[in-house]
């Protein structure tokens, strides 16, 4: 049965490895010249195979060395899509100026606004000006008059001060750094009034001109309608996929009911619309110029519909998908999902392979293919008579289908699990769905507010309502007792492993052959084999972390699953900066019980059999380290002590203080630390 379905899939065969050869890419990247040797070695043995007869029962002579091709493509074709490998990419060329052009609308932030821009020309010392490519992150500062008037596409020419993304100065903190260069940045840039001239406007690609005009006439009408702010936010997202004001404690709720992706607009958002122009287009089958038109149009709205939300991996992946679906269906063909599933990566993949990094790509396959795969199965389990409960229990079972395929994921990149998505998803769909449908009706009817006014009036104040009810709905949910789990914190390999687990078990329920039981068994065993290991290694760790976070102190003492936090109260009251530096560090360290100290004054811990000092104090001979901040200065008093093994200087004392502070130090032979300038620091206890 599993051979008869994998021979009718010849693009999942193809894909698979391909995908494989681009994700070990990222990690482990094959120097250039060998990634294309290698690819040009195996399709000339598979092009000389192809004229050998092979015995039909020794088939695998051909098949390996097919996706060891497959394979070796997968490293090439990520390798080429790497922009640093080209001369061209600004980095290689010594520049004053850049000429710009801005490749997104720009955003307000917190403290600046910023926005992504191609680098069209480098201009020299010489005033000679050099073309150009890349991409770069530049943040304008927050009373910059000239930045109200920029908007995407704009020319302007800016003073080269940019620097390289600093890679991630604490430990397991989000790698921003990876995550930047995954989409071909790998520089940013900050700009104050005098180092940028506006040169040109409206210079960019008319489709998206049209996508953020369109945006702006959208967000218009929901300031205008809909109105209060937050049901705005969330409004924007459900229709658009603008997400940025929304309240970051309405976020969290969703993400922890399994809810987060109703707010991302996505293959259920494009589904959508094309169940609407197929439902409007109903009649248009009958014959085939008619099927022609049906199919023209669908796919006009879909990706017109896909650029306005932004083109998001998500949205290509299900506009991809549909737009297959769409032709087979006018040309009267069958398809096979998977082989279309398959078609769409592949696509994807090929004009950009560093999609594959994208969280919203990997979560839509894996939904799709959880749902196509297994609701089937899970609809089965209940019958019923009534018509409504039989709805339901189809929301119910795509949520399980969707929760199993894409649960190993949302615990690497998230480390948490709703505990009550199937009921949140039960609400929350069929409201939401209804809010996308009146969204719609409400932006085609203002253009008739002139004559209908009463009609977009209804529709906004409904809108507002429904979307303050769900959002209501969602806290709710996750106020309740146990609404998820977090702190789960697994490596990429155990969430692997969890997926071949998965797979086996669920072929060896739809074959019941003991091979993929036994093979099951066999991830099974090696996953929890893991985890017994770290187990035992998080029992016996006994170290100490300082933290570089800029203007703050903050050290943590681990014993086993056991800390400690020594921060000032800013940064332990701080939840975002504290969630950010600290909290995925504590998740993977195992650590199960953090107790918090407030850093007010000078203080000495004791921590098994060392002593560690903060202090401004004359320090005694039988301390070991001695974390030195801007609060606890005494310089003279410091250097009069010979006996101190480590020296750390931390993160909140400014450049020429540290500088001052070094040189005093240097007649020590204590050893100097700058956590500021080189990153934050582990010690174990072994170490002094």
């Amino acid at each position: 049965m599993f051979a008869g379905f994998w021979h009718k899939v010849p693009l999942v065969r193809i894909t698979v490895p391909v995908i494989i050869g681009i994700g070990i890419n990222m990690f482990y990247p094959l120097p250039t010249h060998v990634a294309f040797i290698a690819f040009g070695f195996l399709l000339s043995i598979n092009i000389l195979l192809h004229f050998i007869k092979v015995n039909p029962h020794k088939t695998h002579l051909k098949g390996i060395p097919l996706n060891l091709l497959c394979l070796s493509f997968g490293f090439a074709l990520n390798t080429f899509h790497n922009q640093l490998i080209f001369k061209s990419h600004f980095s290689h060329h010594q520049a004053n100026y850049f000429v710009v052009q801005l490749d997104e609308q720009p955003l307000k932030r917190a403290k600046s606004f910023k926005a992504k821009a191609k680098v069209l020309s480098c201009i020299d010392s010489l005033n000679s000006q050099t073309p150009v490519s890349g991409l770069m992150i530049l943040y304008f500062e927050k009373d910059s008059l000239l930045f109200t008037q920029l908007n995407y596409g704009d020319l302007i020419l800016i003073k080269n001060n940019s620097h390289e993304i600093s890679a991630p100065q604490n430990p397991n903190e989000f790698n921003y750094k990876r995550y930047l260069a995954f989409n071909q940045i790998y520089n940013q840039s900050y700009l104050r009034n005098k180092d940028f001239v506006q040169l040109n406007k409206n210079e960019g690609n008319i489709f998206w001109a049209f996508a953020y005009s369109s945006q702006k006439y959208f967000n218009k009408i929901l300031h205008q309608y809909v109105q209060t702010k937050n049901e705005i936010a969330v409004a924007q997202a459900l229709l658009f996929g603008y997400d940025d004001d929304i309240d970051a404690d309405v976020v969290k709720a969703y993400s922890n009911t399994g809810t987060l992706h109703v707010l991302a607009v996505s293959g259920m958002h494009v589904g959508l619309v094309f169940w609407l122009i197929n439902l409007l287009l109903k009649y248009f089958d009958k014959r085939k110029y008619q099927r022609i038109i049906k199919v023209t149009i669908s796919l006009s709205v879909i990706w017109v519909y896909s650029l306005i939300c932004g083109l998001s991996p998500s949205i290509l992946r299900a506009s991809v998908m549909f737009s297959f679906v769409a032709v087979a269906s006018a040309i009267k063909s069958s398809s096979n999902i998977y082989n279309t599933l398959a078609a769409s990566a592949l696509v994807l993949l090929l004009f950009d392979s560093n999609t594959l990094a994208n969280v919203g790509f990997q979560l839509s396959f894996c939904a799709v293919i959880g749902i196509v795969a297994l609701q089937k199965y899970f609809n089965e389990w209940f019958y019923f008579n009534n018509g409504f409960m039989e709805e339901l229990w189809k929301i119910v079972s795509v949520s399980i289908a969707a929760q199993l395929a894409t649960f190993p994921i949302g615990m690497l990149y998230f480390h948490q699990f709703p505990v009550y998505f199937p009921i949140s998803n039960l609400v929350i769909i069929p409201i939401t769905t209804l809010i996308i449908f009146i969204g719609i009706a409400l932006i085609l009817s203002a253009s008739l507010a002139s004559i209908f006014s009463w009609i977009p009036a209804i529709l906004g104040l409904i809108m507002n309502k429904l979307i303050w009810l769900t959002n209501n709905i969602v806290i709710l949910l996750n106020d309740l007792p146990g609404s998820y789990i977090n702190g789960i914190h697994i490596s990429i390999v155990e969430s692997i492993l969890l997926y071949i687990l998965i797979a086996y078990f669920i072929v060896y329920f739809a074959t019941r052959k003991q091979r993929f039981f036994r093979n099951g068994l066999i991830a099974c065993c090696l996953f929890f084999s893991i985890q017994i290991f770290e187990s035992i290694k998080i029992h016996n760790q006994k170290f100490i972390t300082i933290y570089n976070i800029k203007n703050h102190v903050a050290l943590q003492l681990v014993d086993g699953e056991n800390s400690t936090i020594i921060a000032d109260k800013l940064l332990l009251e701080n939840e975002y900066k504290y969630r950010f530096h600290l909290q995925q560090h504590i998740w993977a360290s195992g650590i199960t019980k953090t107790n918090s100290i407030d850093l007010n004054k000078a203080m000495d811990l004791r921590f098994n059999d060392k002593i560690i000092s903060i202090t401004n104090h004359v320090i005694g001979n039988e301390k070991n380290i001695l974390l030195y901040g801007n609060n606890f200065i005494d310089i003279n008093k410091l250097t009069e002590n010979k006996q101190l093994n480590k020296i750390i200087l931390a993160s909140d004392i400014s450049k020429t203080r540290k500088d001052f502070i070094k040189q005093k130090l240097s007649k020590t032979k204590s050893k100097i630390i700058d956590v500021g300038e080189n990153g934050a620091i582990t010690l174990s206890l072994n170490d002094f």
